[in-house]
């Protein structure tokens, strides 16, 4: 799919009261504004993909896509807790939970809330928006980008996030440490 066909596809769902899996309704956010746009880019450091900035100001502030829908801007959707850019915020404070794994590289958003302390997570270093896959900690860079990710939704391909075939191994990937039981 084009950039154009899944905008128009994003936006019919969000028209026919189909923004989620997980909930039907009419009440997805309003777009969101130049400003909104403007300060998370400026928080983030990169820019948004191209695709997500029009799906942002043409069809509303997140709250439509897997699962819960992907997270909103400012007076956008969030899921549970925190919204993603106060997260991403969290990244640089000082003294870290110990037991708590590292932080993303900055650039990295956790980007869709799949439900048991797994996400989707959006690299905005890359153009395309590379997108990565978080479960209980663990984080891979994947072998897919923000338009491949949203066709797979729209197509219903993507079930419960990121498939793990399209994980990559590399040095930005993490795994919790083993641990010696003897």
């Amino acid at each position: 799919m084009t950039d154009d066909e899944v905008l128009a596809a994003v936006k019919a769902r969000v028209q026919a009261g189909r923004p989620t899996e997980w909930r039907d309704s009419l009440l997805t956010p309003a777009p969101a504004s130049a400003e909104a746009l403007a300060e998370a880019e400026r928080i983030i450091g990169y820019p948004l993909p191209p695709l997500l900035r029009r799906l942002y100001t043409e069809v509303a502030n997140g709250g439509f896509g897997p699962c819960g829908g992907i997270e909103g801007l400012r007076d956008g959707h969030t899921s549970d807790g925190p919204s993603m850019l106060e997260v991403y915020l969290q990244y640089d404070e000082p003294d870290p939970d110990p037991e708590a794994p590292p932080a993303p590289p900055h650039g990295v958003l956790l980007f869709c809330d799949h439900g048991c302390a797994t996400w989707s997570m959006l690299d905005c270093r890359h153009p395309e928006g590379q997108m990565w896959r978080w479960d209980q900690g663990e984080r891979h860079k994947c072998d897919l980008m923000l338009r491949e990710w949203l066709s797979m939704w729209l197509e219903g391909k993507l079930e419960d996030g990121i498939p793990g075939d399209l994980a990559l191994e590399d040095d930005e990937s993490w795994h919790w440490p083993e641990t010696d039981s003897h």
